[in-house]
Formats: structure tokens, C-alpha cells, sequence
């Protein structure tokens, strides 16, 4: 509460907030990011407030070794030192099945909410929808959602019987009865901006949204007064956000927004934190660790979509080879590679198939994440039957979109597949 103000409504928050940490554990190249440096840099910004709520908006697992190895859980024991108050669920918290999350929810010491993750009766994943924290002299509702178009990053089969709802009609009767039990009403939301923005506009007592799923850094947005703010993705930086918000009017009087980058160098390691990404780095260092190659530049990630296709077709001829542009989840550094980069590259236990499909249904597939059509597919004949490799994860996506082709399994990961690759080539591209 203000200082001088004698029973003012206005209130001091500071929102510390950070989205898809994808198991990324380690500091990248730059001496950027790492779990336990990101431990500090949130306990010295708690220590700083006079008045926080800690949120992460999604996406805990999937994105290394460990996480792949030992299907998230280490990423929500680490979590738990991390100080989070409310957490939401994140499409790849469903990469291990529908079921894994029920194990997470187990370990977890922090609330974790969904309110829009139902099955056919409308019954929820996750019970309750939102929780109240107090902090500042105020009860503040923390909703969670997660984005409609889940299948463009999960199949159906890791959803079970689950769906996500349309966030804005299915929020609507859960603020309205937050509303009743709080001062102020967050929506914490792995989700797009443009989702986001509906909330909003569609949700007027709705003050802030923070949200997760895009990985690039952005500037919040400001909606009538009230906010959608959201970080850099991979550990690599922590919103702050502080708020004077009036309780009696439910208005944000001001608000600052800073994005903190987690620089090794300016925030030492927190040695809890630390000590248990040693512990379960040690369990994999050994698989992961081992020399396969070089690289004679760096290659981003539209590079290394390429390297896996040719290594793809190169394994497995065909007339087109085709992985999808979101699955490619690191760059390859200049110099020796190890298999722990291509791990990071593809975490994802992603089988290689081959696909039968004609030219008229072959010119439609694209990437279901993002509009990228399937490569040199303009000029075929239609009636044509082709052979394409893919991935099992992008196989399954087009048949949940009603496309009928015949799969075979080759029962070879691709990140195996790419490994094996660079090790005969010794050296890429």
C-alpha cells in the first residue's frame, strides 16, 4: 500500500514472470539463461519487491536430454526451488500423454491451473480453474488457459480424451466468478498475442493477461488500460512488471514493464538449484557428451531443417523429404558437434515414416504450426502417387486433419537418424 496514503486503495504489485523454459537447464553459448542462474535473478527480484507473485506461463518440459530422457519430471522436482506461485499448463506438457501430467501435479509444490483444458462433458483436466494469492494487501485470482489451436503441436492421441475449449467463452463464467473473490483478476495463458488481445477485449475484468508459447522477447500491450506482457522464451529472461492498482475502481493507475536478461556473469548460480541440475546432468553426460562431427559455420534453424531433410532422404529415398520448421528447437554452433546438440536440436522422440500420398493431397501439406508448404510441391501431377519422409508427429497431424495416407514406420528416430548422419559425413553442411 501506497506510504502517506491512510487507508488508500491503491495498491503496489510487482508480477515476476517467465514462459517456456523448455528444460533448458545449462546456460546457452552467450553465458544466457540456465535454470539455476534464472533461480537468482527471481529470488533477487522477490527480495526487491515489496509486494510479488512469481508466474510461469507454460512449457516446464521438452527441449534436452534430460527431459526427453526422464519425460519432464526433473524439470517440475527443479521447478519447485524456483519459487513459483501459480504455474499453467503449456501444449508440451502433453508430449509424454495426458497421463504424465497427473505425475507432474504430484511432484509439483506449486499450483498449476487450466481452465480450458476439458473433456467432452466439459469436465477439467485440472481442478480448480484459478486460485486466489494474496500479496500487497490484495486477493488476486490467477486463471489458467491454454491456446484452442492445441493441435498444431499436439496429436490427438496425447490429448486423450482432452481438448482445449475457446479461452474467451469458457473464461468468461470463471472471472466473472473470480471477480466476486478477489480484487484483481489474472489470466495466466499459454498462448498467442492475438488470443491474448481477445481476452481482453472480450474480458473487462480481466486487468492483465501473461502469457507464454511464443519465444521471442516483445514489448507488452496495453488494451484499455489493461496489459499482455510476456518474455523470451528458454530461461533466457524474466518480465517484471509493476503495477499501482486501484482495488475500489479495479483500474492499473500505472505500470512499468522491464525484461530482465539472465546474464551468467551478473546473477551467480543459486547452489540448490545448481546441485540438482548436476545431479541430473550426471545421469545423462555420458549418452550426450560425445564428439560426432563439426560444422564448418553456425547453422539456424532454418538451416538445420534443411540438414534433416537431406539426412532423411539420404537415408531413406524418396521424392521429397519434409519435417516440420517449430520441431527444430536450437541452432548448431560452429565447430565440434556433440550429440547433446543434436538432442537439443530434436528432443523429441520423433520416428521417420514414409508417407503414399498423391500429388493433388501432396500440394496441401504444410506444417501444421506454421504456413510452410512441403518443399518443391508447386508443379506435380496430381493423379501421381509420391513418397515423402516425414516425421511420425507430422504424419499424425494431417491424418487428425482428415488426410488418408498409407504410413510406414521406420522405426528410426530421426535424432538418431542425425547423428549417425553427421558421424559418416564428419563434417556439415
Amino acid at each position: 500500500m501506497l506510504s502517506g496514503c491512510r487507508q488508500s486503495t491503491v495498491h503496489e504489485l510487482t508480477i515476476l514472470h517467465f514462459n517456456d523454459l523448455h528444460d533448458r537447464l545449462l546456460p546457452d553459448a552467450d553465458g544466457i539463461g540456465g535454470v539455476a542462474h534464472l533461480a537468482t535473478v527471481l529470488k533477487r527480484e522477490r527480495a526487491a519487491a515489496n509486494a510479488s507473485l512469481t508466474l510461469h506461463a507454460g512449457d516446464l518440459v521438452q527441449g534436452s536430454p534430460i527431459s526427453t530422457l526422464f519425460h519432464g519430471l526433473p524439470d517440475y522436482e527443479i521447478a519447485n526451488n524456483l519459487g513459483i506461485d501459480v504455474n499453467c499448463l503449456g501444449n508440451h506438457e502433453f508430449d509424454y500423454g495426458w497421463e504424465r501430467i497427473r505425475d507432474f501435479m504430484q511432484i509439483a509444490r506449486f499450483a498449476t491451473v487450466s481452465a480450458n483444458v476439458v473433456d467432452t462433458s466439459g469436465r477439467r483436466l485440472l481442478d480448480p480453474p484459478y486460485v486466489i494469492r494474496h500479496a500487497g494487501g490484495m486477493r488476486i485470482a490467477v486463471i489458467g488457459a491454454l491456446l484452442e489451436n492445441i493441435l498444431e503441436t499436439t496429436t490427438l492421441d496425447r490429448l486423450g480424451p482432452y481438448h482445449a475449449a475457446p479461452p474467451v467463452e469458457t473464461l468468461r463464467p470463471v472471472v466473472a466468478e473470480a471477480k466476486q473473490n478477489a480484487d484483481m483478476v489474472i489470466v495466466l495463458a499459454h498462448l498467442g498475442r492475438s488470443e491474448a488481445g481477445s481476452i481482453l477485449r472480450a474480458l473487462p475484468d480481466v486487468s492483465v493477461v501473461v502469457i507464454g508459447h511464443e519465444h521471442m522477447p516483445s514489448k507488452p500491450l496495453e488494451i484499455d488500460g489493461r496489459l499482455i506482457v510476456h518474455a523470451e522464451g528458454y530461461g533466457r529472461e524474466v518480465g517484471r512488471l509493476e503495477l499501482q492498482y486501484d482495488v475500489a475502481t479495479r483500474r492499473i493507475l500505472s505500470h512499468e514493464w522491464t525484461g530482465i536478461p539472465v546474464v551468467n556473469s551478473e546473477y551467480p548460480p543459486d547452489p540448490v538449484v545448481q546441485a540438482q541440475v548436476n545431479r541430473w546432468e550426471a545421469k545423462v553426460s555420458d549418452a550426450v557428451d560425445v564428439p560426432i562431427g563439426r560444422s564448418a559455420k553456425q547453422l539456424p534453424r532454418p538451416e538445420v531443417k534443411e540438414l534433416m531433410e537431406r539426412a532423411m532422404q539420404d537415408r531413406f529415398p524418396s521424392d521429397f523429404a519434409f519435417t516440420n520448421v517449430s520441431g527444430v528447437r536450437d541452432t548448431l554452433p560452429e565447430g565440434q558437434l556433440l550429440a547433446r546438440h543434436i538432442w537439443n536440436v530434436m528432443p523429441f522422440d520423433n520416428h521417420v515414416v514414409a508417407v503414399e500420398v498423391q500429388g493433388d493431397d501432396l500440394m496441401k501439406l504444410e506444417d501444421p504450426s506454421r504456413p510452410v508448404k512441403v518443399a518443391g510441391t508447386a508443379k506435380l501431377d496430381p493423379k501421381r502417387t509420391y513418397r515423402l519422409v516425414t516425421t511420425d508427429f507430422l504424419a499424425s497431424s494431417w491424418a487428425d486433419r482428415g488426410y488418408k495416407f498409407r504410413v510406414t514406420d521406420t522405426g528410426v528416430l530421426l535424432r538418431d537418424m542425425l547423428i549417425d548422419w553427421i558421424k559418416q559425413r564428419k563434417v556439415v553442411p
